[in-house]
């Protein structure tokens, strides 16, 4: 799965062209990006101990070979930190699927902002009452990534789909370098990797950022275009759980709209 060191090192070779590591490519390549004894001699490395680590012969490289080998694949903060993880002799991190702090909960319910807590697979765990009205997909028990890619009205909710559909990919892939053995993980990235051409090939990319932060644009049925700040904050030794936090200035045309949507608002149909 997306916890493996070869894997993780062939996905990300065949993103990189010769001319960003400063090589000429010259002649018919048979391969996608880097071939294995460029990206050794960028890395400094051997060519056999490369093709060891992409074979899984090597597991756990030194942390100077993983820094060498993140810079040689231009890799930005997030997928360094990622290989790193790959690369680490420590024992993986257990996550918490179902189990909710009484505090995290009642942070959640009270919030006058939509509040979801996301487990590692990014299941809503909680969500507050006005989290739903916002996004269909913002419910207990939903699941953020199978929607985006197979449920078609939650996706239309999204103005710039096709974004968070690459992000919640990067997601995933992020918590399986962090919980390389966990079976529900497998399970999802397995069913998706079936049903879902676009998945399988964003998957394939091996991309690993995390957004923490940012802005999401949504059409909304009630008010129409509605643009929210959103924040991702981890819960601390939750494994792996995170809030996920949506909100407007007050006073904004967005602020506005999102009063509107609040609990109590008479829109038709509720």
């Amino acid at each position: 799965m997306g916890g493996d060191l070869a894997e993780f090192l062939r996905a990300r070779r065949a993103l990189v062209g010769p001319a960003a590591v400063g090589l000429v490519a010259g002649g018919r390549r048979h391969v996608r990006g880097l071939r294995r004894e460029e990206l050794a001699l960028v890395a400094g490395i051997s060519v056999d101990y490369y093709v060891r680590l992409e074979q899984g012969r090597d597991r756990h490289p030194s942390p100077e070979v993983v820094t060498a080998l993140a810079r040689a694949l231009r890799l930005d903060a997030d997928a360094a930190a990622h290989l790193h993880r790959l690369a680490s002799v420590s024992v993986p991190a257990t996550a918490r699927t179902g189990q909710v702090r009484p505090s995290v909960a009642r942070l959640v319910d009270t919030s006058p902002w939509p509040v979801v807590l996301l487990d590692h697979t990014l299941t809503v765990l909680r969500a507050n009452e006005l989290a739903p009205l916002v996004h269909p997909g913002w419910r207990e028990g939903r699941n953020l990534v199978r929607d985006a890619f197979l449920d078609p009205v939650v996706t239309g909710r999204h103005v710039e789909a096709a974004d968070v559909r690459a992000e919640c990919v990067a997601a995933l892939r992020s918590a399986a370098g962090v919980f390389p053995d966990d079976e529900a993980l497998q399970r999802l990235v397995g069913e998706l990797s079936v049903r879902s051409a676009e998945f399988r090939e964003l998957w394939a990319r091996a991309g690993v950022t995390y957004c923490r932060t940012g802005r999401k644009l949504f059409d909304h049925p009630d008010v129409g275009r509605l643009c929210l700040d959103y924040e991702t904050l981890d819960v601390g030794e939750a494994g792996g759980q995170r809030l996920l936090i949506h909100s407007a200035e007050p006073g904004t045309p967005d602020g506005d709209k999102l009063a509107l949507i609040r609990p109590g608002h008479p829109f038709p149909g509720r």
